[in-house]
């Protein structure tokens, strides 16, 4: 976040409307001051997944997730911090701070290859669907694709022979050079030539859904087989994944997410109503591309055509995985039977058989390994004198220290073979210091009473104005709710020269804190119900101070003349109550 300032950046959440955000994903409705939908971070069947309007902060009461609308495009999108202010600058309509905007004419270039990218994408489909795309749409008719996945997903066809963009899009001298700065022409010492020729097209989007790039599947036995877009401004096929926009939110929703080989594998799930593959484009997958992966599902399955070539794929996805694993991810391998596919083996057995491939066959990540490891080294003394040597030198590369333990342990019981330099890496458990802790206070008023006092604070800041300074200490520092209490009272002052509210701001300055959210989207806390509240904090800090403090008489009797009123009060509060 250093890259930009607090200032900015509470400008910017003020100016972005969360619901508009989260409503791309998720059916809202109104329920109180609040919107309320189907969690999209788990799957649920009742909504239990809160916007607060007012206060611009979402909260799941199933799953826990909270946040504002930074911290939604994080986690739900996939966007890096930085990527995430970009997007909700440029929907704002706020300049970039000057030591990360680029040039105002670059900007706008960017912008317009964009654009021209998406009316490439729809010259392509309307092509697929006119007299030129005959062949090409008896050839998806063959692989089985019903015309609902091939207009979902857009797909196009490029005619055979050159000319094809000038003609869509004219021979002036900068619109032929944009074609070129997105990939689809090619210059040489004749002039322009079309890229794609004779190819069903499949646009390629980023995590925003925009089209920045192509692959193009040639029509009978030409070569190369597939032909992707080069690397330009807008496409770098080592960031993205095939199918990633198109199924992030059906990934979120049911918890699966499967890595398959190739387009055609991502569209035959999908028609049978398995949305939720994605494919690296062409070539091994990256680690970029492995972070984008378990960031959007912790259990991804990679899926393998059951050929070398495939077995192959998947020892390089174990190994550029082990560098980003961490102990909370549980990948696991499908390895699919000899000249099979996702698309043959559907087409073959159908979705329930492939969907127990799924969940039945599928090995995790750690056994993939092991059995890789034993294959490539052999039998023997010798061999398994390979497998520990091979197996240290790639756990040296792993950056998750305690999953490198026990990835180590269980590779020396297969092998038979203690590892050496991993050894003086082992990490010790510090001993935990003993921490003294205070006496609690606040034993009379209940940790629900706590909750909503929490809530009533911040769903509504101006009652801090209530507060008198014995408020202060009404939570002891052992609890957990203290540091944002603390500093929610030092927000109070200067609140009235702050572009956020007192709730936005503890969201910024304690981002990994979901109690917040969840006070702000508790129901709501009316004026009634406060003053109760506070009368319970009260009651429960004098009992407390009259307890544990040596205090002058004089002291003592005035406190507990407070006492005896408050608690007069509280009565009086409670028999109103009943019924």
């Amino acid at each position: 976040m250093a890259q930009f300032s607090s200032s900015y950046l509470d400008e910017l959440i003020s100016r972005t409307d969360l619901v508009e955000i989260i409503a791309r994903h998720v059916d809202l409705k109104a329920s109180g001051s609040n919107m309320m939908g189907l969690c999209p971070f788990h799957n649920e069947k009742s909504a239990s997944f809160s916007v607060s309007v007012d206060k611009q902060i979402y909260y799941c009461f199933g799953c826990g997730k909270g946040g504002n609308a930074y911290r939604f495009l994080m986690e739900h999108d996939g966007y890096a911090f930085p990527e995430a202010v970009e997007f909700l600058a440029h929907k704002a309509g706020m300049a970039i701070p000057a030591s990360r905007a680029v040039n105002p004419g670059e900007e706008a270039r960017k912008k317009r290859g964009l654009a021209l990218l998406a009316q490439v994408a729809g010259v392509f489909a309307r092509t697929l669907q006119a007299d030129e795309g005959a062949k090409a749409t008896l050839y998806l008719e063959q692989r089985q694709l019903p015309l609902s996945i091939i207009q979902r997903y857009q797909l196009g066809f490029s005619p055979a022979g050159y000319g094809f963009m000038q003609r869509c899009f004219g021979d002036d001298k900068d619109m032929l050079q944009q074609l070129e700065g997105i990939g689809v022409l090619v210059r040489n010492e004749r002039g322009y030539a079309d890229r794609f020729r004779g190819r069903v097209m499949f646009p390629i989007r980023d995590k925003r859904g925009e089209v920045v790039g192509f692959g193009g599947r040639v029509m009978g036995d030409g070569e190369p087989k597939y032909l992707n877009s080069p690397e330009t401004d807008f496409y770098h096929k080592s960031n993205l994944l095939y199918g990633y926009s198109e199924h992030r939110d059906a990934i979120r929703k049911r918890k699966m997410l499967v890595v398959v080989e190739g387009y055609m594998d991502v569209l035959a799930m999908a028609a049978f109503d398995l949305p939720y593959a994605v494919a690296p484009l062409g070539t091994a997958i990256t680690e970029p591309q492995l972070r984008l992966i378990l960031r959007l599902e912790a259990a991804p399955i990679f899926c393998f055509d059951g050929d070398k070539a495939g077995r192959q794929a998947a020892w390089r996805a174990i190994e550029r995985m082990l560098g980003v694993l961490k102990a909370e991810h549980n990948p696991r391998f499908l390895y699919l039977p000899d000249g099979e596919d996702p698309d043959t083996l559907l087409k073959k057995e159908g979705q329930a058989a492939f969907e127990q491939r799924l969940e039945q066959d599928a090995l995790p990540a750690l056994d993939a390994w092991l059995k890789g490891l034993q294959l490539i080294s052999g039998e023997g003394a010798s061999g398994r004198a390979m497998m520990a040597k091979k197996a240290e030198k790639m756990l040296s590369g792993m950056g998750d220290d305690y999953l490198r333990q026990a990835w180590q342990s269980e590779v020396e019981k297969a092998s038979g073979v203690a590892l050496t330099h991993q050894k003086g890496n082992v990490l010790v458990a510090k001993p935990r210091a003993v921490k003294v802790q205070k006496r609690a206070r606040g034993l009379a008023v209940s940790p629900l009473k706590h909750d909503r006092f929490m809530a009533g604070l911040l769903q509504k800041h101006a009652r801090f104005s209530k507060l008198n300074e014995d408020a202060f200490e009404f939570f002891v520092d052992s609890d957990p709710a203290y540091p944002i209490y603390t500093r929610a009272f030092s927000l109070v002052g200067i609140e009235e020269s702050t572009i956020l509210d007192i709730a936005a701001q503890l969201m910024r300055e304690f981002p990994d804190n979901h109690d917040i959210a969840r006070w702000v989207n508790l129901p709501t806390v009316e004026d009634d119900e406060f003053d109760i509240l506070l009368i319970d904090m009260q009651v429960s800090y004098l009992d407390d101070l009259l307890r544990s403090r040596s205090l002058g008489l004089a002291v003592k009797i005035r406190l507990q003349a407070e006492l005896t009123t408050l608690k007069a009060q509280q009565k009086l509060y409670q028999q109103n109550q009943k019924p």
